[in-house]
């Protein structure tokens, strides 16, 4: 509702003046703090502690939006002419949907922040979307420890990179194509490492997930709507450097035992847009991978208008790393600057943006010195004036340069494992008392979203005979389709129940490798595999898919050819027999059908390593699998066997995560051993086995029918990195307990586990140490109730 109250007055300028006073429409009273702002400008204020407002203004047709939390934004329009005062009341309605979201703040300060937040919102509605260039130039350094500004940088090593972004803002898809790169040897990262993978921050949200070094925290947004209860927020004049009529908030944590924000916030009062942030994280925010520290971690922003919108301007990144062995730390600083945008373009869709990453160019390192020279923007970024001292630099400390050297091999991985050509390091070399010393040779395509072709060949020393496995998987140009075809004749381990994603630095037969040379024990069953599985894949995302394919193998048990091991021992093959007495692999032609269902909507990130290579928010996976052999069509084996697992990743405060996985999965009496379930085959997690019971060996399978929850909180990197032990400090450990409570049942039956069953409960509780120097990972457990496995369990991984 809007008053007219007076017009009419004279001036000796030439502008006209819009005053006036804000009301709440429904008590009358007067509204302190309104923004008022012409739309598509700067131009604005904000109405006083008695919600009057004045608004100098050019002649002509203006359109003044006001805004405030728990109002409804109202928009007037009207003419004025040179010299005019124009009085103008303006009565506020109450938006009761959003007042049931927030408390407004009866502090200046806190509720100056809470207007932000929503007033950005607000403004930022209507971006869609938006492209840009960047260009990125990151320094790494020595400073002295006194040097807390940072001046002065001894330059060492540095990485260079142009990329093209690509930033949709619902549903949130970023995804950036670099186009060149080029750095030093011992440039430990090929990637962001602060803030991975993802768009600049928003300081604007409730919570601010942010990646360190495969380390996800969460931290309460500094101009978000609950600032106020976890900072202490200030004003004070913005200084020189500052368009006229901005000020600054400083942020302070109002406590230390989580991820918090330390640092200062620049906006314009008038127009209430951000123009700048300097955050530091405190202290509770550092993280250790065992091999290296990282703290210090600060984040720079300031902005520019495009169009109504407010877009980077510039980024500028930070943090401070210390190597063990290493006499003083490394600063490094990494800078971005913004170029060519373009807002809400016509041709970016969300289906166009596959991952929320980086995607190199395969021809990304060639870019000659020429090009890097002719780079407009070059000149404009801070760090360039380091680069020639970082070119000539050569490092003569061996504990720095073996530390970087490590860095640089660490971050590297993701990207060379995308180009590497071998499959697995078990297609290598891998041992067992079946084949006995297996050499051979895998060869891949590199990753590639719309195809994967592999073929891996290897010889048994002790059965003296060749194995061979070919796989192709093509997605059909436009469409979501492709043939997926595997022809094999492979010996594998008994109870794979899952599909595995073998990548070359898969652990998974290295292990394996391990047990059967130094205990002799085989430790699971194999059987032969000869023959052909060919179907169809329809693609729903880059992480789903339902897959479906005809089965037609020929199984083979198979005896052990040797007793050796590493000491000497002579293993009696009749006491540690390959095929289980129990639940041997049984012989026979496998025709049938295989139905796979796997759809994960979690945040993927493909730029991290080693067992964090993919890094998750919140989000759920489930992942289904029915399998029939069909005697009709001449299997030995008629069958059904279905499993299906749900599992659910949230994110609680700081870097903690609690985890659930439900499992159901049941097979009939014409299973044949070598296909029954086993228990620790069920959980499925990026093609990663888990151990739901530690206490249950995988040798043994635990019958026809599962149902179980398995709870897990992990604390991420918050608690140990403030423990008073040294070791668990310096190595990076990361601790989770667990809950596991389980029905299983040996009877043969497709119908599902029932707590009103006659089956065998088993319950298990533990706890799990891992990220220990970055790659271990230890599970104990000790069983609660129940019969099957043993009574405690233990499992180490690396």
């Amino acid at each position: 509702m809007i008053a007219v109250i007076a017009s009419s007055s004279f001036s000796f300028a030439q502008e006209a003046l819009l005053k006036g006073v804000v009301f709440d429409e429904n008590n009358g009273e007067t509204i302190p703090l309104v923004n008022i702002v012409k739309t598509g400008t700067t131009i604005g204020t904000s109405s006083n502690d008695l919600g009057a407002y004045q608004l100098s203004l050019s002649p002509g047709e203006h359109s003044i939006r006001f805004s405030s939390i728990g109002y409804k934004d109202t928009l007037i329009t009207f003419f004025l002419d040179p010299d005019e005062v124009l009085t103008i009341d303006v009565y506020l309605r109450e938006d009761h949907l959003f007042l049931d979201e927030i408390v407004v703040s009866a502090d200046r300060v806190t509720r100056i922040v809470q207007e932000l937040a929503v007033f950005r919102d607000r403004q930022n509605k209507g971006l869609v979307s938006y492209e840009a260039d960047i260009y990125k130039l990151a320094i790494l350094g020595t400073t002295e420890e006194y040097d807390t500004l940072r001046l002065n940088l001894s330059p060492m090593a540095f990485s260079e990179r142009v990329s093209k972004i690509r930033h949709i803002m619902n549903p949130e898809r970023f995804s950036e194509t670099t186009i060149a790169n080029r750095n030093s040897k011992n440039f430990f990262s090929e990637y962001d490492f602060f803030s991975t993978g993802g768009p600049p921050l928003n300081l604007n949200q409730e919570l601010v997930p942010i990646s360190i070094l495969s380390e996800d925290i969460t931290v309460i947004g500094p101009i978000s709507k609950r600032a106020g209860r976890f900072y202490y927020l200030s004003e004070e004049e913005a200084g020189d450097g500052w368009p006229e009529g901005t000020s600054k908030i400083i942020v302070n944590p109002k406590v230390s035992n989580r991820p918090l924000f330390i640092g200062s916030i620049w906006y314009n009062q008038g127009s209430s847009t951000i123009l700048g942030i300097d955050v530091t994280l405190n202290d509770y925010a550092s993280t250790n991978s065992g091999l290296f520290s990282i703290y210090d971690l600060r984040y720079e922003q300031t902005y520019q208008q495009f169009d109504e919108f407010w877009l980077p301007e510039q980024t500028k990144l930070s943090a401070k790393l210390e190597f063990i062995g290493a006499s003083r730390p490394i600063t490094y600083k990494d800078e971005w600057t913004w170029d060519n945008h373009r807002i809400n373009p016509r041709n970016l869709n969300p289906e166009d943006l596959d991952l929320n990453t980086s995607v190199v160019q395969p021809d990304a390192h060639k870019r000659k010195k020429v090009f890097w020279d002719s780079l407009s923007v070059r000149d404009e970024n801070e760090n360039f004036i380091y680069l020639d001292k970082a070119q000539e630099y050569n490092e003569n400390n061996r504990s720095l340069r073996l530390g970087m050297s490590i860095m640089s091999r660490f971050f590297r991985l993701p990207y060379q494992l995308e180009r590497f050509y071998l499959t697995n390091i078990s297609d290598i070399y891998h041992y067992n008392r079946v084949e006995g010393h297996t050499f051979g040779l895998g060869l891949r395509t590199p990753v590639h979203p719309n195809y994967d072709f592999r073929v891996a060949g290897n010889y048994g020393v002790s059965s003296e005979e060749f194995t061979y496995r070919l796989q192709g998987l093509y997605f059909i140009p436009r469409t979501a389709f492709a043939p997926d075809v595997v022809y094999q004749n492979d010996i594998i381990q008994q109870y794979q129940d899952y599909e595995y994603n073998r990548t070359p630095l898969d652990f998974f037969e290295f292990r394996h490798t391990m047990a059967a040379l130094f205990a002799g024990d085989p430790e699971n069953n194999y059987f032969r595999r000869t023959g052909l599985s060919a179907g169809v894949r329809y693609r729903f995302d880059i992480e789903s898919f339902l897959r479906i394919q005809y089965l037609n193998e020929e199984h083979t048990s198979l005896e052990t050819n040797t007793n050796y091991n590493v000491f000497g021992n002579e293993l009696d093959v009749n006491l540690a027999p390959n095929n289980h007495p129990v639940y041997p692999a049984i012989d026979g032609r496998l025709k049938g059908v295989s139905v796979h269902l796997h759809h994960d909507t979690r945040k993927y990130l493909r730029t991290q390593f080693l067992r964090d290579y993919n890094i998750r928010d919140f989000g759920w996976l489930v992942d289904a699998k029915l399998e029939s052999g069909i005697s009709e069509w001449g299997s030995d084996f008629g069958y059904n066997r279905y499993r299906i697992g749900l599992k659910f990743n949230v994110p609680v405060f700081s870097s903690h995560f609690i985890q659930s996985d439900l499992i159901i999965g049941a097979s009939d009496s014409g299973t044949p051993g070598q296909r029954m379930f086993s228990y620790n085959g069920f959980v499925m997690d990026d093609y990663v086995r888990e151990r739901p019971f530690n206490t249950v060996s995988f040798k043994e399978p635990v019958g026809y029918r599962v149902s179980l929850l398995k709870v897990k909180y992990k604390f991420g990197s918050s608690i140990t990195r403030k423990a008073p032990i040294g070791f668990i400090q310096k190595s990076g450990i990361h601790l989770a307990t667990f809950l596991t409570y389980g029905i299983l049942d040996e009877t043969p039956g497709l119908q599902p586990l029932l707590p009103t069953t006659n089956a065998e409960t088993q319950a298990e509780i533990g706890i799990a140490a891992f990220k220990i120097f970055g790659f271990i990972y230890v599970e104990f457990s000790r069983r609660l109730i129940g019969d099957f496995g043993n009574s405690v369990g233990l499992q180490v991984l690396f």
